[in-house]
């Protein structure tokens, strides 16, 4: 009997010991996930670990993680008749790679492990507040795309008796992509007339426009040094805005850039309209019927040379038209919106939006 309470002591620290140090946190790796060979709480706490949905949550937008963002990480783990309640909570990459930075926001009750890669409790930490015991942590996304972040957390429902008999052992996770660049789609109406005011209809996709609204503009297409900027800008949605635009009386014919921020959509914007004409027979071409589908007919009272465009800007027809009618075949060309130009001997230009259906 000496001998066994010689050995009592030595038998019973270790599990004191073991305790001790659960109580003041996860010593890492035990999160369940790929990357720590799946291992949870359950390694040193007896049965098999539960499955929990939605124990994990974050700031994270719906569309996804920005790399280089930081966002707030929440654990909450729910038991009843809980008395200490721990987690340890990681971020791997679908390869089991840990991923992104850790950075504690409460530091009276959490701390990093497992080589900063993971988040666990400390003593202060695992006292629940009735059933449930809530602990937040921040995220550094990587600087770049790397696909899908998993994050992964073990909790463990102790109850107190002393030893890690009768402790409940729960898993959760959190699989969240990277968001994908917007980009613009449309805008609609895509042309006006020089000097006149228009309200267009912009769409884009993964914008997550809000307020304040983005700053819209058109640019030249061959000339980005000539720009004029929307008067008024309203989000509609996080993919749709109305920007109100007035076309500068000089504004250069032809195909004009969408800009909305730092977001461009080429070409996709036509101004047209007459230019100043000093030259009254200029103004006596007249091009029928538009919008066209067949053949379209150039009426001048001298002659003239005729070109027209495509919307971005491509040359497809020009020749010089006698005095009298002239009729052009349109059945080879695509539906849409073309600019017609005509100019008499003088170098006077009428520029007319031809649509073909």
């Amino acid at each position: 009997m000496k001998r066994l309470y010689k050995f009592l002591p030595i038998v019973i620290l270790p599990a004191v010991l073991i305790l001790y140090a659960n109580s003041t946190g996860s010593p890492g790796g035990k999160t369940g996930s790929p990357g720590d060979s799946n291992e949870t709480c359950t390694e040193c706490h007896s049965g098999t670990a539960t499955s929990k949905t939605g124990w994990i949550t974050s700031s994270i937008p719906a569309g996804g993680y920005t790399p280089g963002e930081t966002y707030l990480i929440t654990a909450t783990g729910t038991h009843n008749g809980v008395v200490k309640f721990g987690f340890e909570l990681t971020a791997e990459t679908a390869s089991g790679t840990k991923i992104g930075t850790l950075a504690i926001t409460e530091a009276t009750r959490t701390k990093l492990t497992n080589q900063n890669k993971a988040v666990t409790h400390k003593a202060a930490g695992n006292v629940p507040n009735g059933n449930t015991n809530t602990w937040t942590v921040n995220w550094t996304a990587p600087a770049s795309d790397v696909g899908t972040i998993r994050f992964y957390g073990a909790f463990n429902a102790a109850n107190g008796n002393g030893n890690n008999s009768g402790d409940v052992i729960y898993t959760s996770n959190l699989f969240v992509n990277a968001a994908q660049p917007g980009t613009l789609l449309s805008v609609s109406p895509d042309h006006a007339d020089q000097n006149q005011t228009v309200e267009v209809t912009v769409t884009g996709q993964n914008t997550n426009w809000s307020s304040p609204a983005p700053v819209v503009k058109m640019r030249n297409h061959n000339n980005t040094g000539e720009q004029f900027s929307a008067s008024q800008v309203q989000v509609i949605s996080q993919t749709v805005l109305h920007a109100t635009f007035t076309v500068p009386v000089g504004a250069t014919l032809g195909m004009y850039d969408l800009l909305a921020d730092e977001l461009v959509l080429p070409s996709c914007f036509m101004v047209t309209v007459v230019n100043s004409i000093e030259d009254e027979a200029a103004a006596l071409t007249t091009v029928y019927p538009n919008p066209a589908s067949d053949v379209v007919w150039i009426e001048s009272a001298v002659a003239t040379k005729f070109s027209m465009y495509d919307i971005t800007g491509k040359l497809l027809i020009q020749q010089i038209v006698e005095q009298g009618k002239t009729s052009f075949d349109l059945s080879g060309f695509k539906a849409g919106i073309y600019l017609v130009v005509t100019e008499n001997n003088n170098g006077n230009q009428e520029v007319n939006k031809l649509i073909i259906r």
